[in-house]
């Protein structure tokens, strides 16, 4: 039987995504197995790895049943960044992942802006000092659960620990998750030890960085048992999903971006070295085989900021949530652009590029008994693509021009979306074929190189379809450009009253 499936496996923020592709690029078989995220204090998000790989062989098994496990010729994997998950010598999980949007390591944060000046860790890991991050978690565990931390052979992300229990070989991460925990020094690609030193964290807790084209592991016998999966079938190492993102996109040149329209969002474009922004806005990591660089901005309340709208002020209840969905977008089509003045600042969890501000809160502003629902309707949409071009503008300042964004996520399944984006940005938009599976497809292309179906990423992205395609419309982008500053200016106009409300207890729990 010929062997021309890859089979894919993303550990995502809800759900646990396996797929199998044509070599080719396009879909054969996938499978969705949700996981729950628990909030046991504010501001802390961890999930139960054991569920998620229970989750992944479920998922895995239930491909296998549309598509005989003999045509699967490797395994691509991807799952969130910034986590971090202790294990022991064995592999076991000694805490459940404390994922990117935990933010209970701010103290630890602290403590590590008071060992190195910002700007010079900026310069050295080319992202700043911030508690999403995997390091200033380690430092919690270190500091909060001495007896975790003495046990933990290594910090792990999840794809990492998936690719242990598929290969039994624990402790290995590619360049991509390595570059966000901020424990790496950018430029040489290998473990800032000085930093590291300084801080007091053993090196040796941190896993062996490989290329995540490489395919040199197998699954192993009890993997092949619990999966399905052919024992002897060649594992990638993999990427983390923002990386992989970019190479399911088919982004591959300067001048191309893409965004990401998910539970959080973000923008992203390729560089040949790190963009080193003065005011710290935006983000670096290098690519799965540590050779380009991809340069981000981050809104923290993707899809969710949104969602919370529709749910809790537009909600119509006779169709369920997507429903809801398509109503608020008939809604807000009957709107003109910049919703008469009203704006929705989507800060709902905090956020990221350009502020990285952990007690930013969102609201609306802007209403008067004139507006109704409608413009509510479309001030959500519009508040979300007012806080992307804000990361696209951080990336302009360093030469980082797109001239066209493809759009994957759920979110960009919108009907609305695209068009907003397209005139907010002032650049043509593309949906991706299968916008789901873009993080999933981008992971086949990493095995696909790894095992040498592809030659490259650029023969890959040749291979990426688009849904639609949508030009910014002059009149819409005329009147953006007007309400898009004061969409800026709002963020330094109510950090006062955002502290104000901090002070009084909020933020204090949530770090307690």
């Amino acid at each position: 039987m010929e062997k021309d499936l890859i089979l894919t496996v993303d550990a995502g923020t809800s759900a646990c995504k396996c797929a199998a592709f044509h070599v080719g690029g396009t879909l054969a078989a996938a499978a969705r197995e949700p996981h729950p995220t628990a909030y046991p204090r504010p501001s802390w998000s961890e999930q139960d790895v054991e569920s998620i790989r229970d989750g992944a062989i479920r998922g895995i098994r239930a491909v296998l049943r549309e598509v005989a496990p003999e045509r699967i010729v490797c395994v691509g994997l991807t799952g969130t960044m910034n986590g971090c998950l202790p294990v022991d010598r064995d592999g076991t999980p000694l805490h459940p992942n404390v994922i990117h949007s935990d933010s209970r390591a701010a103290a630890e944060a602290e403590g590590i802006g008071r060992a190195i000046p910002h700007d010079e860790f900026y310069r050295l890991t080319g992202n700043r000092i911030d508690n999403h991050y995997t390091l200033p978690k380690i430092l919690w565990f270190r500091d909060r659960l001495p007896d975790v931390y003495r046990r933990t052979r290594h910090f792990l992300n999840i794809k990492d620990y998936l690719f242990g229990c598929l290969t039994g070989r624990f402790g290995v991460t590619d360049f991509s998750d390595a570059s966000l925990t901020i424990a790496l020094d950018i430029r040489k690609k290998r473990w800032a030890d000085g930093l590291l030193a300084e801080l007091g964290v053993d090196p040796s807790t941190l896993p062996e960085i490989r290329k995540g084209t490489d395919a040199s592991e197998r699954v192993s016998p009890s993997a092949s048992r619990a999966t399905g999966l052919i024992e002897g079938t060649p594992v990638s190492v993999g990427g983390g999903d923002g990386a992989c993102a970019a190479r399911g996109a088919g982004i591959r040149a300067a001048g191309e971006a893409y965004a990401c329209i998910g539970s959080s969002a973000w923008v992203g474009q390729l560089s040949v070295a790190p963009a080193i922004d003065r005011e710290r806005r935006i983000f670096n990591y290098l690519d799965m085989d540590g050779e380009a660089y991809h340069v981000c901005g981050t809104a923290q309340c993707g899809c969710e900021a949104s969602d919370w709208a529709i749910r809790n002020l537009i909600r119509d209840d006779r169709d369920g949530s997507e429903g809801s969905i398509r109503y608020a977008e008939e809604l807000a089509r009957g709107v003109p652009a910049g919703s008469e003045g009203v704006l929705y600042f989507p800060s709902l969890m905090g956020e990221r590029t350009p502020h990285w501000d952990p007690r930013t809160r969102g609201c609306l502003f802007g209403f008067t008994l004139y507006h109704d629902r409608a413009h509510v309707a479309r001030a959500a949409y519009e508040g979300f693509a007012y806080a992307l071009r804000q990361c696209s503008d951080a990336m302009l300042d360093h030469g980082l021009r797109a001239h066209s964004m493809r759009l994957i996520g759920g979110g960009a399944k919108s009907a609305l979306w695209p068009e907003i984006l397209a005139a907010v940005m002032r650049l043509r938009t593309t949906v991706h074929a299968t916008p789901d599976e873009a993080t999933s497809l981008g992971a086949a292309f990493t095995a696909g190189i790894g095992v040498g179906i592809y030659p490259d990423y650029a023969r890959c992205a040749e291979l990426v379809g688009d849904a639609s395609r949508h030009e910014a419309r002059a009149d819409w982008a005329d009147a953006y450009d007007r309400y898009y500053e004061v969409f800026r200016s709002m963020y330094g106009r109510f950090k006062p009253l955002f502290d104000g409300l901090d002070s009084i207890g909020l933020g204090a729990r949530a770090e307690s």
